[in-house]
């Protein structure tokens, strides 16, 4: 350097650029300054870094609110125009290419003629773009020289400046539009696999829940509830598909850099979605789903198994939820400097395996659940002198002397009327249909049997059993079987089936 820091730190603070005189220069043995041609030739600059105050805009805004401020430049080298030559008020200095770069004039010549100090406002750096750009020098129209050793990054200075709020709704918005459709795809396609897969003579009842498209995506058919593992892959998958897209655009936008962007850690988080999901099904097939719960399928169920809340699944939501909304900040803060989606840090890639982990484990721990798919009243015996009974059939539902099972009637709402509640006597169960794969402990079909519910008399019994079977045929009942373990399955008539018999014969018989 020609200049010592102090001199340096000076010109760049110092607006009126005073040209300092006790400038130190390095002085040439008297012959080599004989051989030294009389050509301005530039050797290095500084600052490196410039910040322009005034934001990045894509579209023209009203900037008059920005104090005006100035930036200060260093640029030394050799055979500057002295303050006595013509040349002095003929120095050009430009940062930038064409049609963005930035010009000034207001520049100062070091008396030894071996440094030169420019000064740029915020108004000719606004249309400068963010990023790395050259600077040159022109005296009289004529470019300067440049010392073949000198590299291409020494007479560069990179430019930082903030982005208008404007700017960044932009690209969110252009992000959101073009994920909305990649989404809106997947969504027709959803739709398109409702309506393959609902019965065609289905109809809807009153009191059963219509799941719109995404719903649809994240249900497990098999129990008729939301599906942890199928949610947390949609939210990951949405996450890295909108982030890439934020930061792609962005960064094309903005700094004019259009190029892949490098994933960094979520390669893995996605990774670890893809297997979880996977893994689940599978221990699912082998280890058994888990209960319904309630009749229609809730958000609760993200967390519950079989009715019960089940803490290995709230650990799993939670921190898909945290890590996931921290990378969506980090994205919006960080993406006008970022080259890559923000790193994930080991510990929390390993924090997520973890919880993966205990959420699949909990999975393989925890007993199946209870899960009903048809619940028949035998309204036509085929002995005369065999009472009606109820037939509940389903997945691991717990074999009588251990399930509990309770009736309520359903108001024209299809809310629970309290006061008509019953809870069925265990001596009024029976196994019909043990479970070959775990026969001491589960049953594929249990039988209510009517002639033991309650110890009424005759006429009130009578009574009783037709209002219960009025009530079953409006699907006003709602039936709930509790195995064991306490998980539970809840069916009310909604739930597909097709088999289920009226109750017309047996009002008549009555």
């Amino acid at each position: 350097m020609l200049f010592t820091s102090v001199g340096v730190g000076q010109a760049q603070q110092d607006e009126s650029y005073t040209v300092p005189t006790n400038t130190t220069s390095t002085q040439q043995p008297s012959n080599a300054a004989a051989s030294v041609l009389d050509v301005t030739s530039i050797t290095s600059i500084s600052p490196k870094e410039l910040y322009v105050a005034i934001p990045q805009s894509l579209v023209a805004e009203n900037f008059r609110a920005n104090p005006q401020e100035r930036l200060n430049l260093v640029i030394t080298g050799d055979n500057f125009p002295q303050p006595d030559s013509p040349l002095k008020n003929q120095i050009a200095v430009k940062i930038g290419n064409p049609p963005d770069n930035a010009t000034t004039t207001n520049v100062r010549v070091a008396e030894d003629g071996r440094a030169i100090f420019a000064s740029f406002t915020n108004t000719q750096l606004k249309n400068l773009p963010r990023g790395t750009h050259p600077v040159r020098v022109e005296v009289a129209g004529n470019a300067t020289s440049i010392n073949p050793q000198i590299t291409e990054d020494q007479l560069q200075v990179n430019v930082t400046r903030p982005v208008s709020n404007l700017t960044t709704f932009i690209v969110f918005g252009i992000t959101t539009f073009v994920t909305l459709i990649i989404v809106g795809i997947i969504y027709a396609l959803a739709t398109e696999s409702k309506k393959t897969n609902l019965p065609a003579n289905s109809l809807r009842k009153s009191n059963q829940k219509s799941l719109n498209s995404l719903e649809w995506l994240l249900l497990d058919r098999e129990t008729n509830t939301f599906s942890l593992a199928r949610t947390q892959f949609v939210w990951w998958l949405t996450i890295i598909v909108f982030g890439y897209l934020f930061l792609f655009i962005g960064r094309g936008v903005i700094q004019g850099i259009w190029e892949f962007i490098p994933l960094s850690g979520f390669a893995y988080t996605f990774l670890i979605s893809l297997v979880t999901l996977v893994t689940a099904q599978a221990t699912s097939n082998i280890r058994g789903s888990k209960g319904s719960g309630d009749v229609n399928p809730a958000w609760s169920d993200l967390v519950v198994h079989g009715g019960v809340v089940a803490l290995e699944r709230v650990q799993q939501l939670v921190w898909n939820l945290i890590i996931g909304i921290a990378f969506i900040v980090i994205l919006l803060v960080t993406y006008t400097t970022a080259s890559s989606l923000p790193s994930i840090p080991q510990e929390i890639l390993v924090l997520m395996g973890i919880s993966a982990g205990g959420y699949i484990s909990g999975k393989a721990v925890r007993k199946a659940g209870p899960n009903i798919t048809q619940v028949v009243l035998c309204d036509e015996p085929q002995d005369p002198s065999t009472n009606p009974y109820l037939s509940v059939a389903g997945e691991h539902l717990s074999q009588a002397g251990s399930v509990i099972v309770q009736i309520v009637y359903l108001d024209e709402a299809n809310n629970e009327k309290p006061e008509t509640r019953i809870e069925v006597k265990q001596d009024s169960i029976c196994t019909l249909d043990p479970d070959p794969n775990s026969p001491g402990e589960f049953c594929k079909k249990l039988q209510i049997n009517f002639n033991t519910l309650n110890a009424l008399p005759d006429e009130q019994w009578h009574e009783w059993l037709q209002t219960f079977a009025d009530n079953f045929t409006a699907q006003k009942v709602k039936i709930t079987l509790i195995n064991a373990d306490g998980q539970r399955a809840v069916w009310d008539g909604t739930n597909p089936a097709p088999e289920r018999k009226t109750a017309h014969a047996l009002q008549s018989q009555y």
